[in-house]
């Protein structure tokens, strides 16, 4: 049985020791970043390398969301930005360009994609965040989604919708910093309409914020929160498919958690899948942790 995490890779081959950690762990599959891109062929070469040394039926998975989040935009069709294209606002472009990004994510051996982004721009959203979302109009947003997962799942892609309950209003980089974002409980309602289009338009998996969200738990960021991930997305919005972390390596983190509280602590608020993105002595300190836990 396979080890509830996507773990990041150090370069563009499996050297002996990320071979050895692979096969310690047991992930449920990888993350593909830049630093694991120099050619298609080379791209296939690895991914056909984690698929022999782990099984077939691995996620393989990359953050292709366009603009200027493409791993490696020489080997795929051009993706405007979600910004451009939700300023456009043509639903039968935005799914035609995304069937031809799907099919040469599924030619390199790609089965999931970390997009779209279904937040709401706001005129304070971090800059680091901004033109990945589609528009500050939530009908819009959820539009230009829906079509996004279609154009995906017409090429064999599977799809998570990001970053839940709703990143747009966050003022800080959660890749750095912890981040508050103070919507009321109404104000939510409204961040939730592209996820429910999603999750209505049969969206693979939820990517969680690592904000907080005090209307929603007091205590806890997003990652960690039974509140949140269990009460509100399984029950209230009933969605059924996976639920990920973000980067667990990530600022907002590992700055307040340690990685081994932060992974158990998640996982039995309810998330599926933790992501492992940077160091491997974080992910054999997670893993070490995981294997212990009770039930285990």
């Amino acid at each position: 049985m396979s080890t509830p995490f996507l773990l990041g890779l150090p370069g563009l081959v499996l050297s002996p020791d990320d071979e050895a950690r692979l096969q310690r762990i047991n992930p449920a599959g990888i993350v593909l970043f830049a630093r694991n891109c120099d050619s298609v062929p080379q791209i296939k070469a690895l991914i056909i390398s984690v698929k022999e040394l782990l099984g077939g039926d691995r996620i393989i998975a990359i953050d292709h969301e366009g603009g200027r989040t493409v791993r490696f935009p020489e080997g795929l069709p051009l993706l405007p930005s979600a910004r451009t294209l939700g300023t456009e606002g043509d639903r039968g472009s935005v799914r035609k360009l995304s069937l031809q990004a799907g099919k040469a994510l599924r030619d390199w051996g790609v089965n999931m994609n970390f997009a779209p982004v279904t937040d709401i721009a706001k005129a304070d959203t971090h800059s680091i965040l901004s033109d990945r979302c589609y528009s500050d109009d939530a009908e819009v947003v959820a539009e230009m989604a829906v079509a996004f997962i279609e154009g995906m799942h017409d090429a064999g892609i599977k799809c998570t919708a990001k970053h839940f309950p709703g990143l747009g209003s966050a003022v800080q980089d959660t890749h750095v910093l912890d981040t508050v974002v103070p919507l009321t409980l109404q104000d939510l309602e409204t961040e939730w309409i592209p996820f429910r289009a999603a999750i209505n338009a049969g969206v693979d998996a939820i990517m969680i914020s690592h904000a907080n969200y005090p209307a929603l738990d007091p205590e806890a960021p997003a990652t960690l929160s039974r509140s949140i991930i269990t009460n509100v997305l399984r029950k209230k919005l009933g969605f059924s498919g996976l639920i990920l972390t973000d980067d667990m390596e990530m600022g907002a983190i590992l700055e307040n958690f340690t990685i081994e509280d932060a992974v158990q602590r998640s996982i039995s608020a309810g998330s599926d899948l933790a992501l492992l993105c940077r160091d491997p002595a974080q992910h054999d300190r997670a893993f070490a942790a995981i294997s212990e836990s009770p039930g285990n």
